[in-house]
């Protein structure tokens, strides 16, 4: 018996530590359910929702559209959260982008600003920087800058 309390205990530690790492979210879930109903516990039932469903919002593109959302810099990366998903992902250091990044510096009123701002570009999906799971095939969206069209000193998504 204290056998399986002291692998429950050494099972929910490890969830704990990994409980914030995203690529490790379907692996510690799936090591978590077998530990659990190895010790005569039962397993969560299953979720009906498909997992493309989870991943609703932007997807990659050929074509360039016109985007609005909030931009910030953080470190030497753009960030832009897209104003209808809410979705975050970062800017390419292409195209117009060092456009858009001078026009954010020089108007920012502090270090962490966010700025409204509209762009025309295309999400495109690139390996993630990480080495390692770049092998394994990971890939993450990034919004490609081809326009510069108008900043914002607006911090949330409506337009005047």
């Amino acid at each position: 018996m204290q056998n399986k309390l002291w692998r429950l205990a050494a099972g929910a530690m490890m969830v704990a530590g990994l409980a914030g790492c995203s690529t490790l979210t379907d692996t510690v879930s799936q090591t978590w359910n077998k530990t659990w109903s190895s010790l005569g516990g039962k397993a969560p039932a299953e979720s009906k929702t498909p997992r493309a469903s989870v991943r609703a919002g932007l997807q990659p593109s050929q074509e360039s559209s016109r985007w609005q959302g909030l931009y910030s810099l953080e470190g030497e990366t753009g960030r832009f959260q897209e104003c209808t998903s809410g979705q975050i992902i970062p800017v390419l250091a292409e195209g117009d982008s060092v456009l858009l990044e001078q026009a954010y510096l020089n108007t920012r009123s502090h270090v962490s600003a966010t700025m409204l701002a509209e762009v025309v570009g295309r999400v495109q999906e690139r390996p993630v920087a990480d080495p390692v799971l770049a092998r394994q095939g990971r890939k993450m969206l990034a919004l490609r800058v081809e326009r510069f069209v108008a900043l914002s000193s607006k911090t949330d998504c409506a337009w005047p």
